[in-house]
């Protein structure tokens, strides 16, 4: 059979590749058809066989663009609404943003048509292991942007076995090579290595879903969720500080005699310092019914002037200093050549300093491992507190996404910490989504989008420790490397004979 790259023209390739890309983020929320992955992965990859490598190149590209240029839209609103950015800055940042993505795709399919004989079995399973590899770049150049990773799309399906196993890369794998699969089945003289290659992966998912890497302890914590639903502008208003006091003051009367009371991301626009008398006024009220307070505040350090996004749990006052920050968000990168984008930019409190340490906090008589928000998308800083921590807290402020796909994709990847640690996850957001999600990824409780509402329910820690959280992306990565280095094997193998 002839392959498509030598019977459609170019356009239609680019395009094909382009929706395939863009198709391919229904698979996560909100939406969640997982086929959608696998399907658009198989027809990007149906495209790269056959084709020299500049327009392999090409095609990743435009499915790359696709893919990011629907799955991360909401960078727009984020800087357009919240960011109060001019319109005209909000779209370059975002189409830079996507065109800069849409190179890791590029750069894949390019050396991939180049070395690898993707007409062949090897080949196409090589391909599958480059989409881990790129994942993992993607994962930590610049920073990193570990999100819309294939390996979140798994959640809810036979799959999801892999995360406890392998993590999300892991996961990952098994969704590319479900699309090599899909491809092989297409091809001729490959449709038994399609079919073998596809029950192969459904049998091994189904056995893993048996296994259980965790114990639960026996305590049961009850905990509440405290989502004030404050505009941003409102919650940044000369009295701000006061307005977001009396709001979750009130909330949490709702949560007396719950173990753990959370509240968000930021809940109160201040100091720690400067909030103290109230929050401790709070705290006692809570103590007398047995409860505990952990919200989310600035802190300061006045030795160094660094100013840091922080959990502190009221009473001990111990508290968890945010380590990985959003660029341009919470930090400006290049700030003395990018001062111009920090004056067009109306994000207060933007300067900050990332922490130290590796989140565990005591609180509710257990050990917890606490995140904020975008830090939650890097699994290495959520194993980080295990094996001791029984469970997870993140607090986030969602409120910068607006009512886009963001919301829906942060919880999604909450889920997926907490099925990979094996540990339930208490997650308090300002305007929504927060939930509480147990060790095998269920949403136990959860409350609407931009609601004013407290959320209740009742965790169960966890003992032990998931090979995910104990080796992190090593096998996944080395199985990718693995798949990679036969392929080209086989890819120099057949040169050098045609070349006899």
């Amino acid at each position: 059979m002839q392959p498509l790259a030598e019977r459609l023209p170019t356009w239609a390739i680019a395009l094909l590749a382009l929706v395939a890309g863009a198709g391919a983020t229904l698979a996560f929320a909100p939406v969640g058809w997982f086929l959608a992955a696998p399907l658009g992965l198989a027809v990007w990859f149906g495209l790269l066989i056959g084709a020299p490598a500049r327009q392999a190149a090409f095609t990743g590209y435009a499915f790359g663009l696709g893919f990011f240029g629907t799955g991360v839209s909401w960078i727009f609103n984020s800087l357009l609404v919240f960011g109060e950015a001019p319109l005209i800055v909000a779209s370059v940042i975002t189409v830079l943003f996507v065109l800069v993505m849409a190179l890791y795709p590029a750069l894949l399919a390019g050396l991939a048509a180049r070395f690898l004989p993707l007409a062949q079995p090897a080949g196409l399973l090589a391909l599958a292991g480059g989409v881990v590899l790129v994942e993992l770049a993607r994962s930590w150049l610049f920073s990193g942007f570990p999100w819309l990773l294939f390996g979140h799309t798994v959640l809810d399906t036979p799959l999801q076995g892999w995360l406890p196993l392998a993590g999300e890369l892991g996961a990952g794998l098994m969704v590319a090579l479900l699309a090599v699969a899909v491809v092989s089945v297409f091809l001729a003289g490959q449709r038994w290595v399609g079919a073998g290659l596809a029950v192969a992966v459904v049998i091994a998912s189904l056995a893993l879903g048996l296994v259980r890497w965790v114990d639960p302890t026996g305590e049961e914590i009850p905990v509440a969720m405290v989502q004030g639903n404050i505009d941003q502008a409102r919650k940044w208003a000369p009295d701000g500080i006061e307005h977001s006091l009396d709001i979750y003051r009130g909330l949490t009367r709702e949560a007396v005699g719950d173990a753990l009371i959370v509240w968000p991301e930021t809940a109160i626009p201040a100091f720690y310092t400067e909030v103290h008398d109230p929050l401790e006024g709070i705290a006692s009220e809570l103590a007398d019914a047995g409860g505990e307070l952990v919200v989310g505040i600035f802190d300061y350090e006045a030795e160094g002037r660094d100013v840091f996004n922080s959990v502190v749990h009221v009473g001990s006052g111990a508290g968890y200093n945010k380590r990985q920050l959003v660029p341009f968000g919470e930090y400006i990168p290049l700030r003395d050549r990018l001062a111009w984008l920090d004056r067009l930019l109306q994000i207060p409190m933007s300067d900050l300093s990332p922490g130290t340490g590796d989140g565990r906090m005591e609180m509710a008589g257990t050990t917890a491992g606490v995140s904020i928000c975008y830090e939650s998308a890097y699994a290495r800083h959520i194993r980080a507190a295990l094996p001791e921590a029984g469970f997870l807290v993140n607090v986030s402020n969602d409120a910068w996404f607006g009512d886009s796909l963001a919301p829906a994709q942060h919880l999604q990847i909450a889920r997926v910490r907490a099925v990979e640690t094996g540990r339930p996850m208490v997650r308090s957001t300002n305007t929504g989504i927060s939930a509480l999600i147990d060790a095998d990824g269920r949403i136990l409780e959860r409350s609407g989008l931009f609601t004013r509402e407290v959320v209740r329910g009742t965790l169960e820690p966890r003992t032990g420790l998931t090979p995910a959280a104990a080796l992190g992306e090593g096998p996944a990565v080395l199985a990718a490397l693995v798949l990679v280095v036969l392929g080209a094997a086989v890819g120099r193998r057949r040169t050098r004979s045609q070349s006899l």
